[in-house]
């Protein structure tokens, strides 16, 4: 069914034909879309004959009687003119409409756009037309310019109503160099134009930066890298290189290697740009490569120290705020207890009661006892009170 429709656009056009002239060295000029051919019919000799699509030349004439166009226009209308060298300099020209162009102009897809990335894929992007109805639904499709093979986009993308808007090819090695892309807008309500780009892959790849990698010791580094694409095969590379805080030298190569000689310590990144083009990859993110390992055991043993008096300045501090803070708490009044080898004074008339009672101390061991309390008490006898004054004791057991 696609190709039917392609069949449709492809074939049916409408040619605005310049006006007929007897003398002119041209006649019947006509496009021939199966072919892709502008041919006419010559009339007398003429030198050159050179064709131009909307005023930008394109191809010279072959034998003088045709100029053959690698694609023809899909979806916009075009101006095919032809230019004869002779004296004095004669030219002419048709109007090819597709029927691609049928509909609101303003309900076609809008900004197609496709890019190859990541080495093997290939995006297509657009957006709704702005006159676009509400049922409105796009499909891409592409063909290849050599053998003018045609398939459908794989894989869609939507947006929140669930019209394509994105398609993605996964193996884009199975693509010609050339291919011509179009969106076709179908809708219940109104006609849709298409809309269509004609591409060179190797023009709109979007390179990724590469990754490097590094042979290295004290005396010298060994760094290479390679680029991913199918369509370019020379490159040429900005690389740049910090050695700790000296300022970051740049290089520009075209080979995907390069040596450093005492490299110590260092980072690396780059970007690639194809041969031909004007677009910069990103950056590759910095990469450290170790080729002295003494300035890396070197920078581990000052980060422990550090590490370590880190730590202690943090005790210290826990330290001085613990006792900062145990200075500020109230302080509580002991609760002194008798000396050891004493004992607590008796009160006045304790002991005196004791020795009453019956079986109270007598005899030698009272005695003995009573002379010990004698000097003891003599000791620590209260102001004013005299050993030997009763209720002290001092006085029974002598004999």
């Amino acid at each position: 069914m696609a190709s039917l429709r392609l069949a449709v656009l492809v074939t049916s056009v409408c040619l605005l034909r310049a006006e007929k002239d007897p003398d002119s060295p041209i006649k019947n000029l006509r496009m021939e879309p199966g072919s892709r051919r502008l041919t006419w019919d010559l009339s007398g000799n003429v030198s050159e004959i050179k064709c131009f699509i909307n005023s930008k030349f394109i191809t010279k004439a072959v034998n003088g009687r045709y100029c053959q166009f690698y694609v023809l226009p899909l979806c916009e209308v075009k101006n095919f003119t032809i230019s004869v060298k002779q004296d004095p300099p004669f030219s002419t020209g048709i109007q090819y409409v597709p029927r691609g162009t049928e509909g609101k102009p303003a309900a076609a897809a809008r900004g197609l756009d496709c890019w190859v990335h990541d080495g093997d894929f290939l995006t297509c992007s657009w957006e709704v037309g702005r006159a676009a109805p509400g049922d409105v639904q796009y499909r891409l499709y592409w063909r290849d310019l050599k053998a003018y093979r045609e398939q459908e986009c794989p894989r869609y993308e939507a947006d929140d109503r669930g019209v394509h808007v994105r398609c993605r090819f996964d193996d884009v090695s199975r693509l010609q160099r050339h291919i011509q892309l179009w969106v076709n807008g179908t809708s219940r309500r109104s006609g849709i134009p298409c809309s269509d780009l004609c591409v060179e892959l190797p023009e709109i790849e979007r390179l990724s930066p590469p990754h490097i990698t590094a042979t290295c010791n004290k005396s010298y580094s060994m760094m290479e890298w390679n680029v991913l694409s199918h369509f370019n095969h020379r490159f040429l590379y900005e690389l740049q290189i910090q050695k700790g805080t000296d300022p970051a030298s740049t290089e520009k190569l075209y080979e995907n290697h390069f040596v450093i000689y005492n490299p110590g310590n260092y980072v690396a990144k780059l970007k690639v740009q194809g041969f031909f083009r004007k677009d910069w990859s990103e950056w590759s993110a910095p990469q450290l490569f170790v080729c002295d390992p003494k300035d890396e055991h070197l920078r581990d043993w000052l980060v422990s120290v550090l590490v370590l008096l880190g730590t202690l300045l943090v005790l210290g501090l826990v330290a001085l705020l613990c006792r900062s803070f145990a200075e500020t708490l109230p302080s509580h009044p002991s609760h002194e207890g008798p000396h050891h080898g004493q004992l607590p004074e008796p009160q006045a008339g304790a002991l005196g009661h004791q020795q009453s009672q019956p079986g109270g101390l007598s005899g030698g061991r009272g005695a003995h006892f009573g002379g010990n309390m004698k000097r003891d008490l003599k000791r620590s006898s209260p102001i004013g009170q005299e050993p030997g004054q009763p209720g002290c004791g001092g006085t029974h057991g002598g004999t």
